[in-house]
């Protein structure tokens, strides 16, 4: 029989083997997720129509010290258009990406390299997040299965953490919105920290209210979200306090309104209303679109096997199941499961269907599913061990085969889009009109672009996603000398006229891009 004093060293040793193990798979997917986010940062993915658009703003505000979007008109002057990206994603993106523009000069690298410090914070504070709420291998796990997020056609946490989208910095701002909603809870029932429970109250509602600012689909989620759990902690739960049930949702909502009176006083009243015209033009065509097929292909992403799996809606599930118990824990796992619930309903039933939608949700969902499955094995090593090999396997294989297709995208830079971009710029004239619809070349080139008005692309989303009518567009009007078309002017098709082919002749092509020069009278 062992005595006490050898079991004691002996449980010491398996705990500082598991302690060492610990530290270096964490220090593993710590450089694997240093070597992912920067590797062939300006080239992969290649930039496209979204992150071009929305680097337009920032440049315009450090060229004109407009905080609008920008297009030449066809007598070679400028337009600045205040809408569009500028309510795509917010000042959360665009103030800091502007900075780093006056500091080291327009460039996608510079501005790349501020979405991947937002990033870098998402992944950190998920991972925080998680190892506060389960411990330390689940947070370990979670942080895996947060870098292993995208499809075998669609990106993840990586990919959009490598491009100027609102996702990932959305996300980043959740997380530190839990972080801090969850230590407000944790001090609710203590009278001595009643100032550090208002802070961290008013932290989280910080946290989200950055988040609602990122990105205008954060406002459908996280607001009825933060009510609807403190409905449940007043008639439920009871973990709380009015001041946690309050002050993240009014700090929250008073941080979006706060930015949106901001825009009324920086574009005028009129821009403003346009700008509201705008958006609910865009919500009728991607937000609340309420169509079968749109429902149908929401549905089929989130229960593909190579999503986690399949398994972000039984972790949902177990996740809501798990929050039955009258504690603090459960709540913080009731709000998450109704962060990710709300995001999914929506997703699925009302809007485009578009995977991109879902990302944030997904994100969340890492948390969950990491949950999921280490209770899962840890229940199946107890009844069936041969059953919780082969889950270890199939949680290594859900981890291991997107991870492998990020890196497949990391490593296969595609800088077509800076070689055309040096083309032109050694080619064509600054002064001349260029008409395209790719306005990523609007940030790698200073030429005089004249894209499509912003209503057209609602149009052109409605009829390549749900089958209106095509876009109608007179670019030929102008009689541009030049036209480019790259991957979303050949997407929509909106410069595939007759014009184009009678009077204009190619002069060259790069990647998918293809430049045309009107044929001399």
């Amino acid at each position: 029989m062992m005595k006490p004093e050898a079991q004691d060293a002996s449980r010491l040793r398996v705990t500082s083997v598991a302690g060492a193990l610990y530290r270096a798979a964490l220090l593993a997917l710590c450089v694997v997720a240093a070597l992912l986010a920067t590797i062939n940062l300006p080239y992969a993915p290649r930039t496209w129509f979204d992150e071009g658009s929305h680097l337009h703003v920032p440049k315009t505000l450090v060229q004109y010290g407009k905080y609008a979007d920008i297009s030449a008109t066809p007598d070679g002057g400028v337009e600045f258009r205040y809408h569009g990206p500028t309510i795509g994603i917010g000042p959360t993106i665009m103030v800091p990406v502007a900075a780093v523009y006056q500091v080291a000069g327009v460039g996608l690298l510079q501005a790349r390299l501020v979405i991947v410090v937002y990033l870098v914070l998402a992944l950190f504070a998920g991972y925080v997040l998680a190892r506060r709420l389960y411990g330390r291998w689940v947070a370990l796990l979670a942080l895996a299965f947060l870098l292993a997020s995208r499809t075998i056609n669609y990106e993840g946490i990586v990919e959009y953490g490598r491009q100027v989208l609102g996702e990932t910095p959305g996300v980043a701002f959740v997380f530190l919105g839990l972080l801090a909603w969850r230590a407000a809870l944790e001090t609710a029932a203590q009278p001595a920290m009643r100032r550090s429970h208002v802070m961290w109250s008013m932290l989280a509602g910080l946290g989200f209210g950055l988040a609602l600012v990122t990105k205008n689909q954060f406002v459908l989620i996280i607001p009825p979200a933060l009510l609807l759990a403190a409905a449940l902690d007043w008639r439920y739960y009871r973990a709380g306090s009015w001041m946690l049930r309050l002050v993240p949702l009014v700090v929250s909502v008073a941080c979006f309104g706060i930015w949106t009176l901001a825009q009324f006083a920086l574009l005028g009243s009129g821009t403003f209303f346009e700008n509201m015209q705008q958006t609910r033009q865009a919500a009728g065509g991607a937000i609340f679109v309420f169509n079968i097929r749109s429902t149908l292909r929401a549905g089929y992403y989130l229960l593909r096997p190579d999503l986690f799996g399949g398994l972000v809606v039984p972790a949902l599930a177990y996740t809501l199941w798990r929050a039955r118990q009258r504690t603090p824990q459960a709540l913080v796992e009731a709000l998450l499961g109704l962060l990710i619930g709300l995001w999914l309903a929506w997703f699925v039933f009302a809007s485009l269907g578009w995977p991109r939608y879902a990302f944030p949700a997904v994100a969340l969902s890492a948390l969950t599913v990491a949950r999921l499955v280490a209770d899962a094995i840890a229940w199946l090593r107890r009844v069936l061990p041969s059953a919780a090999a082969v889950a270890a396997v199939y949680a290594a294989a859900i981890i291991m085969v997107p991870l492998a297709l990020t890196a497949r995208v990391v490593f296969t830079p595609d800088d077509s889009a800076q070689r055309f971009a040096a083309y032109l710029n050694a080619s064509v004239p600054p002064e001349a009109i260029i008409a395209t619809w790719e306005p990523e070349l609007g940030v790698l080139t200073d030429h005089r672009y004249l894209y499509p008005p912003q209503p057209a692309l609602d149009r052109a989303v409605r009829h390549q996603w749900l089958g209106g009518d095509p876009v109608v567009y007179d670019w030929y009007s102008s009689r541009p000398e030049y036209v480019v078309i790259g991957g979303f002017g050949g997407y929509t098709g909106v410069y595939d006229t007759p014009e184009l082919a009678q009077s204009y002749v190619k002069e060259q092509q790069i990647g998918d891009y293809t430049l045309y020069r009107r044929k001399p009278q």
